[in-house]
C-alpha cells in the first residue's frame, strides 16, 4: 500500500514533526510505502489565484490547472490512501492547508466530472495545544 502525506507545520522543532517521523517509520516499518507533501518545506502556495477562482466557481472543467496543483493530484491518484497530518491553529487548520484543499480539489477532479481516485482508505492526524473537551467550547 502507498499513503498519501499532507504534512503542513512551519517548525521542524514540533510535536507535530515527531507524530509525522513516528508515522512514516510505521509505514516503513510494515512495508509499505509512501509519499509527502510538506507544504511548508515546498512552499506550497496556498492563495487562489483569480483565474483558479473563475474557473472553480463557473464550474469549469478545463486543462489548464497550475503544474503545482497537477503535481498534487498526481500524489493522490498514484496512492491508496491519504493521511494529513497538522495542528489546530485558533481552532483551525494552517492557512496553508485550507489553501492545498481550495486549489488542489478543484472542480472536475475533487467534483463535478471528478477523475480524484476514489481512495479507500484516510486518515486525519491532527495535534492541539488543549484538551478536546476545550476545543469543542472553542
Amino acid at each position: 500500500m502507498k499513503a498519501f502525506i499532507v504534512y503542513c507545520h512551519p517548525s521542524e522543532d514540533s510535536f507535530t514533526s515527531h507524530v509525522r517521523d513516528s508515522f512514516i517509520r510505521g509505514i516503513v516499518d510494515s512495508g509499505n510505502e509512501y509519499l509527502i507533501s510538506d507544504l511548508y518545506k515546498m512552499n506550497f502556495k496556498s492563495d487562489m489565484s483569480e483565474k483558479e477562482y473563475l474557473r472553480d466557481s463557473n464550474y469549469r472543467d478545463t486543462p489548464d490547472l497550475e503544474e503545482d496543483v497537477l503535481a498534487e493530484q498526481k500524489k493522490i491518484n498514484d496512492s491508496d490512501a491519504i493521511v494529513f497530518i497538522y495542528p489546530v491553529f485558533w481552532t483551525e487548520a494552517p492557512a496553508k492547508l485550507v489553501g492545498w484543499f481550495d486549489r488542489v480539489w478543484s472542480y472536475g477532479f475533487a467534483y463535478g466530472n471528478k477523475k480524484m481516485k476514489m481512495l479507500e482508505k484516510g486518515m486525519i492526524l491532527c495535534s492541539a495545544g488543549n484538551p478536546v473537551d476545550r476545543l469543542e467550547q472553542l
